[in-house]
């Protein structure tokens, strides 16, 4: 597929994983696959494009709402709210209060 053709870090190579980390998350509810997805995808994004580009940034969310509405998983979540600080921020008043709440 797509790996094979553009690479692991391209950045289509990398929104497919993200989709499909969704499709398991959300679809299949398979968290553990979902989130092995979207840590493949995140570390993707990282090397190739930055920890500020918007892909970087959506990934980061997307594992973040796994990680405290699925899984509970405080300190993974905790973590994660350290490697990317923009989770508490951007979401203002909605996500990064409930993270906010989540990892007290």
């Amino acid at each position: 597929g797509k790996e094979r053709v553009l690479g692991k870090t391209h950045p289509d190579t990398l929104e497919t994983i993200n989709n499909m980390a969704i499709t398991y998350q959300l679809g299949l509810k398979d968290f553990t696959k979902a989130e092995r997805m979207y840590r493949q995808a995140l570390d993707g994004y990282e090397k190739s494009l930055g920890k500020d580009h918007n892909h970087t940034k959506m990934c980061a969310m997307n594992l973040a709402i796994l990680l405290f509405q699925d899984l509970e998983d405080k300190s993974k979540t905790r973590q994660l709210v350290k490697e990317f600080p923009h989770l508490l921020e951007e979401g203002r008043g909605r996500l990064g209060d409930h993270l906010r709440n989540f990892i007290r």
